[in-house]
């Protein structure tokens, strides 16, 4: 099933949290960017102030940060729905898995723009629940869509067919979408495009009906 699903990056706290609290009213699922200043030169606000505002919206955890799989703990204990952790950094990428299905709820790994797709194994891959796919570069909101990402979806999607969802970040709007829905993706994060809207609810309501329509 497709799915739209808005993102926060932010090193503001107090924007986090109007963000959270405007998103109860549209939609079910968030996404929250973890920086730490190490994966990219940019810093968001930190894993341990999510507690500050429990929030009943299901929540997908992006670390962008170094070694996520010491981090895995520390991302449990907000409750979150899902844990994206970014391979570029991981020591070792199955001791990421094996720590997260231990933890019992969804697993992603997500590759940057520049990452190949076949630098990780393909064994990995079947161990997800989520490959997401950065169509721009790590860390940094407002960046332009690049193409080159639809045919790093077409080759996971030759790999784990239907039985692991495929995420695309970064630069997705109402002309993006379809072409990464078209070459096999079936989860859109969404940031400044929906951010910048006058009308948030109405905006993500489109976005919604138009990947069902094309699903």
């Amino acid at each position: 099933m497709a799915e739209v699903i808005p993102t926060i990056l932010t090193a503001d706290f107090s924007e986090y949290t109007e963000k959270l609290n405007v998103l109860k009213e549209i939609s079910d699922r968030v996404q929250v960017d973890i920086i730490d200043g190490k994966f990219v030169k940019n810093q968001t606000i930190s894993l341990e102030s999510l507690k500050n505002e429990p929030t009943s919206l299901r929540v997908d955890l992006h670390l962008m940060v170094k070694e996520p799989e010491e981090w895995v703990n520390r991302a449990l204990e907000i409750l979150p729905d899902r844990v994206i952790g970014q391979v570029e950094m991981m020591y070792e990428p199955l001791k990421f898995v094996n720590r997260m299905v231990e933890g019992g709820i969804e697993l992603g790994i997500a590759l940057d723009l520049e990452t190949p797709v076949e630098s990780v194994s393909e064994e990995i891959y079947h161990m997800v629940d989520l490959v997401l796919l950065l169509s721009v570069k790590a860390g940094f909101s407002g960046q332009k869509f690049d193409q080159r990402v639809l045919e790093k979806i077409e080759k996971v999607k030759k790999i784990v067919g239907d039985l692991v969802g495929i995420g695309v970040d970064g630069g997705l709007d109402e002309k993006k979408i379809p072409l990464c829905q078209k070459a096999g993706a079936n989860i859109f994060y969404i940031g400044n495009s929906f951010w910048e809207a006058k009308d948030l609810g109405k905006r993500y309501n489109g976005l919604v009906k138009l990947v069902k329509v094309k699903s």
